[in-house]
C-alpha cells in the first residue's frame, strides 16, 4: 500500500476520526483549532484518501515538543510512525540553532522507537526526568 505524506495539520473531522480509531476520543472544534494554531509543524499520512496517521510539534521558537504521534490501529507497524518522525526530524534540522531543543514524552515501552531518530531517554547526564503535573 502506498502512503501519501502531507506536511499539514489534518482537518477537524480527520483529527477526530484518527483519535477515535485509537481510543483517544473526540475533541471539540475549538480545542482542535487551538492545537492547529499552536503547532509549529504537523505531518499527516493518508492511504487511499483516508487519514492513517498524524504527528505535530508545538513550540515557541526555542523549545519544541513532539505531540500526538498517532497511527490508526489497523495501520500500525507498517512504517507510518517512522515516516512521520523522519519528517519531524527533517523539519527540525532546518529550524534548529544553538539555542533550540526538541523534546517528546514517549509512552511507556515506546522509548526504543524514538531512539532510532536521535532521542535519548531521560534522565541522562545533565537533564532531569520528564515529568507530568498530576494532582488528585
Amino acid at each position: 500500500m502506498e502512503f501519501k505524506i502531507q506536511k499539514k495539520f489534518p482537518t477537524n473531522e480527520e483529527f477526530n476520526e484518527l483519535f477515535d480509531s485509537v481510543g483517544w476520543g473526540n475533541r471539540d472544534d475549538e480545542k482542535i483549532n487551538k492545537h492547529r494554531e499552536m503547532s509549529a509543524f504537523a505531518v499527516s499520512v493518508f492511504a487511499e484518501n483516508k487519514i492513517v496517521g498524524m504527528a505535530r510539534v508545538v513550540g515557541d521558537g526555542a523549545y519544541f515538543t513532539v505531540y500526538d504521534v498517532v497511527t490508526r490501529k489497523e495501520f500500525q507497524c507498517k512504517g507510518i510512525g517512522s515516516l512521520m518522525m523522519n519528517e519531524i526530524v527533517k523539519w527540525y534540522e532546518l529550524v534548529k540553532d544553538d539555542d533550540t531543543y526538541l523534546y517528546l514524552g514517549a509512552s511507556a515501552g515506546r522509548e526504543n522507537f524514538y531512539k532510532k531518530f536521535g532521542f535519548k531517554a531521560r534522565p541522562y547526564t545533565g537533564i532531569g526526568a520528564g515529568m507530568k503535573y498530576d494532582v488528585d
